[in-house]
């Protein structure tokens, strides 16, 4: 978990009907995330900072993992060596670079870093060039067979709405959860939205 706060304190101005009062109120916490990639290449390290988002802080490692997936520079987590925050930052940003660390022997398309990437949460398919980029790679056609009732499904909005602790101090943040066939919460992650779920 981040060590910087996923929500911080602010005056504000309420408003009830005519009425309106100053006082703290919490708000959901936006910083720029840094995202460096490290590998091995013909016996050479090699860093390379390869994208900046912005994002609620809190689940880091997991972004940054989820972003190199996504692009197709790993195909699974066993092709990680190491996550963790950049230590050579100064203390103000130290929280805000992310190191990812491929294992040896690693083979991606150099071209895919090479690249300059502006994400925000608000769009999952900003700075693509052209349809065919949107394309996921590596991921296999989810198995046909599972049947999920209509009534299970109407349920799993409240159950979601149930674990966001971060929604719940500040009023507001989109959320994305992983459910069994069931209807069982397996994992949530908030400040997510629809474009960058999948």
């Amino acid at each position: 978990m981040n060590l910087h706060a996923s929500q911080v304190k602010r005056v504000i101005r309420h408003f009830e009907a005519a009425d309106s009062t100053i006082r703290d109120d919490l708000v959901a916490s936006e910083e720029p995330l840094e995202l460096r990639l490290h590998w091995e290449e013909d016996g050479r390290s090699n860093i390379k900072s390869i994208a900046v988002t912005m994002r609620t802080p809190g689940n880091d490692f997991d972004q940054a993992a989820g972003f190199l997936y996504g692009e197709g520079i790993i195909d699974g987590l066993d092709e990680v060596a190491d996550i963790s925050y950049c230590l050579d930052v100064d203390d103000e940003q130290s929280q805000n670079v992310v190191s990812v660390t491929l294992r040896p022997g690693r083979r991606f398309d150099l071209a895919r870093v090479e690249r300059n990437f502006y994400t925000n949460s608000s769009c999952g398919v900003c700075g693509k060039a052209t349809l065919e980029a949107l394309e996921v790679q590596g991921c296999e056609e989810l198995p046909t067979g599972l049947v999920v009732s209509a009534g299970l499904v109407r349920t799993l909005p409240v159950a979601l709405r149930a674990s966001q602790g971060l929604f719940d101090s500040t009023g507001g943040l989109h959320a994305a959860g992983l459910f069994d066939p069931d209807g069982n919460l397996l994992a949530i992650a908030e400040d997510v939205g629809r474009h960058n779920a999948p």
